[in-house]
Parts: structure tokens; C-alpha cells; sequence
């Protein structure tokens, strides 16, 4: 994760979707996955209140048959919707992006939440979720 673009901000949201459009692999592995997803940071480090006092930053990616047509971020994503919504402490997120954590044993264990979405839909694109974390971790 570069040290240099801050998770979660507009800059990172941009770059992730750079770099899931640089990637084969989830290109195949997410065929056929049409919906948007808005991703929901809490529990913020301190370091973080400052920039969102909302507490709750987060972006949409418009995911489209192994694209990302463009995202959106949101200081406030309390209010922002999307056909799935997944939400995670800040920490689990990190976990999650660095390797430490599988996004699917994360979903599993409720340490992501869905919100809005069927998970089902979501188990069924594993790999494209390890793929996803894959380009996570070269922004």
C-alpha cells in the first residue's frame, strides 16, 4: 500500500480502480459481476476524525463484467447507497488490503458487513474478491 495516498480518500478510490482495470485476472474472475458496490470505513484512527468527522468515509465502485467504470467517494457515506454495501472497521479494512486477512473469511466471519447485497452473490465471486485485494494492495 503506498505510503503516500491515504486509504480511504477520493485519491486512493481512483487508483484502486486504476489498478482493477490493469488486471487480467480480475477481469476474468469478475465476468459477469454488474452491480456497483459502496465500501464503508468505522472506527476510525485518530488520525482519520480529523479529515471525516462523519466517521463514516467511503466510495462507490461501478463494477461492470471485470471493469471499473469510475467511482465516487463520500465524507459521509451514512447516506450514499449502492445495490451492495460493505462495511468494516478502518483496522479490518487495512487487515483485509495488506493480505493478513481473506476478504471472504472476513464476510464470513462479520468482520465485513453486508448491509444491502446478497452473499451468496458475493461468495460466488471469491476469486474475483481476491483479485480485488490484489490490485488493493499495489495502490
Amino acid at each position: 500500500m503506498g505510503s503516500d495516498i491515504v486509504f480511504p480518500s477520493p485519491q486512493w478510490a481512483e487508483k484502486y480502480c486504476m489498478e482493477l482495470n490493469r488486471s487480467q485476472q480480475y477481469r476474468s474472475a469478475a465476468r459477469g459481476w454488474v452491480w456497483p458496490i459502496l465500501f464503508i470505513a468505522t472506527d476510525l484512527p485518530e488520525e482519520l476524525k480529523s479529515m471525516y468527522p462523519s466517521g463514516k468515509p467511503g466510495f462507490i465502485l461501478d463494477l461492470y463484467n471485470g471493469e471499473c467504470r469510475g467511482y465516487r467517494f463520500y465524507s459521509d457515506a451514512s447516506q450514499a447507497s449502492a445495490p451492495f454495501v460493505l462495511t468494516a472497521r478502518y483496522s479490518d479494512w487495512i487487515d483485509i488490503i495488506s493480505g493478513k486477512t481473506n476478504p471472504i473469511l472476513a464476510l464470513m466471519k462479520g468482520k465485513i458487513r453486508v448491509s444491502r447485497g446478497q452473499m451468496g452473490l458475493i461468495v460466488r465471486y471469491a476469486n474475483a474478491a481476491v483479485e480485488m485485494v490484489k490490485a488493493a494492495q499495489r495502490v
